[in-house]
C-alpha cells in the first residue's frame, strides 16, 4: 500500500494516475478484507490494523495538501475503517501533532515536485 500512496504523493500527471491505478487496486483488497467488519480482526482492534493504522492520518494530512488518495463513495469500508481507527482512544492519544505532520508533508512533495520539475 505504502509503495502506491508515496507514488500519488510525489508524482504529477500521467505518472500520478499510474499510481492511481495501484492505490485503487490495494483500497479494493482492504475493502474485500473488511467486509462485515469494523476492524480488520473484527469488532476489536488487533495487528492488522495497528499495521495499517498509519493509512488513517496519512490520508487525511494528504487531502488537506490537495492530495486526494481515497473516495469515500468507492471505498465505504476503508473510510469507516480510518474514522473508527483514529477515535480508538490509545491512537488518538499517540498521534503526532496534525499540522505538524501536514507541513511536513507538503515540505516533501514540494522538495519531490520541485526535483521533477527544476526551474
Amino acid at each position: 500500500v505504502f509503495p502506491s500512496i508515496w507514488g500519488v504523493f510525489i508524482k504529477q500527471g500521467k505518472e500520478q494516475e499510474e499510481a492511481f491505478a495501484q492505490v485503487f487496486e490495494n483500497f479494493s483488497f482492504l475493502e474485500e478484507e473488511l467486509k462485515g467488519k469494523k476492524f480488520f480482526g473484527g469488532e476489536k482492534i488487533g495487528y492488522a490494523d495497528l499495521a495499517l493504522g498509519w493509512i488513517a492520518e496519512r490520508v487525511f494530512e494528504l487531502e488537506e495538501i490537495g492530495v486526494k488518495v481515497i473516495e469515500k463513495e468507492k471505498f465505504p469500508l476503508v473510510s469507516a475503517w480510518m474514522q473508527e481507527f483514529l477515535k480508538v482512544p490509545v491512537i488518538k492519544e499517540s498521534l503526532p501533532p496534525h499540522e505538524k505532520l501536514v507541513t511536513k508533508m507538503r515540505g516533501i512533495r514540494e522538495k519531490y515536485l520541485g526535483a521533477a520539475h527544476p526551474k
